[in-house]
């Protein structure tokens, strides 16, 4: 699972922005764009529902990649849950990587 932060920026790029038009787009600051890239910040909950409704799509989507940190436990899964993991976190990756267009 990777992280929200490597997932922000992936997604801006696939929408060919930068972190001053996404910033824009999502009514933060570009130094909050670039901290949550750099992972110095968290995005907050207000972000991700933000985030979501450019993207025209439910917060869920978003949650495995705002609470990858959570996940890095893995070693208390089942290999059930992990697969159930994986195959969810690709689509939601999926879904929101094909509304990135959507950001500007």
């Amino acid at each position: 699972m990777q992280s929200f932060a490597i997932f922000l920026k992936q997604l801006r790029k696939q929408g060919n922005l930068t972190q001053s038009d996404l910033a824009n787009s999502l009514g933060v600051s570009t130094v909050l764009i670039s901290m949550i890239e750099s992972e110095q910040k968290k995005a907050s909950v207000k972000l991700l529902k933000t985030l979501a409704k450019k993207l025209k799509i439910h917060p869920f989507v978003l949650a495995p990649f705002a609470f990858s940190d959570i996940n890095s436990s893995e070693h208390n899964l089942s290999s059930l849950e992990k697969e159930l993991l994986k195959i969810g976190s690709k689509l939601q990756q999926k879904i929101a990587l094909d509304r990135a267009e959507l950001l500007k």
